[in-house]
């Protein structure tokens, strides 16, 4: 059996109504981050590593995962028509474009100084994550690690943010849960909890 173990969560969801100064003022407003040029993809993440960060005693060696379906769709195709129109892209805006610049924004805002890592994943995000933090705290190259997964729809964006380590456990009686079907049918998650990443 190998376990992580889950020592705190925390989830932030935005309507898609919103506009992106009104989920900046939001976001400024509770974590007095600074989010000037930031997309909706990493105000959300940012919120949501906030609250986690500063509900929780976290280690100061951490590691950061990270996973969507997808990149910053809005952003994205900002993007894409600033070039159709032959206007010049602001250079904030394209360096967002690639996968892990929320990653970049959540690292400097919270001082991770271990590995750093975004995967787009549609199927079993946390999972992926997870494995990937797992193999990294079994090495000491971090204490504890956050996991970040993104969910977007049409009508909401989603962002669970999860602080991990190693288990110490190795007891069979522990109740196991898989996290990426929790998400999805939205129960909520008490910590701390233990997720078997056996293959």
């Amino acid at each position: 059996m190998s376990l992580l173990k889950v020592v705190a969560y925390e989830s932030i969801s935005f309507s898609t109504r919103l506009s992106d100064k009104e989920v900046r003022q939001m976001v400024k407003s509770e974590t007095a981050c600074s989010v000037r040029r930031l997309d909706n993809f990493t105000l959300i993440s940012l919120n949501t590593v906030f609250r986690l960060v500063n509900n929780n005693c976290l280690s100061s060696e951490l590691a950061l995962y990270s996973s969507a379906e997808y990149l910053s769709v809005d952003l994205f195709q900002s993007v894409i028509t600033s070039l159709k129109n032959d206007e010049a892209l602001r250079p904030f805006d394209f360096i967002a474009t690639v996968g892990n610049a929320a990653n970049f924004y959540l690292a400097k805002e919270f001082n991770v100084s271990g590995p750093n890592v975004f995967i787009g994943a549609s199927q079993q995000p946390f999972f992926k994550s997870a494995l990937l933090a797992q193999s990294d705290l079994n090495l000491g190259h971090a204490q504890q690690a956050i996991i970040v997964v993104w969910h977007c729809s049409d009508t909401e964006r989603v962002c669970h943010a999860f602080a991990v380590e190693k288990s110490l456990e190795n007891k069979i009686d522990i109740q196991l849960i898989n996290v990426d079907e929790v998400m999805r049918s939205e129960q909520a998650l008490l910590c701390p909890l233990y997720v078997d990443l056996a293959l």
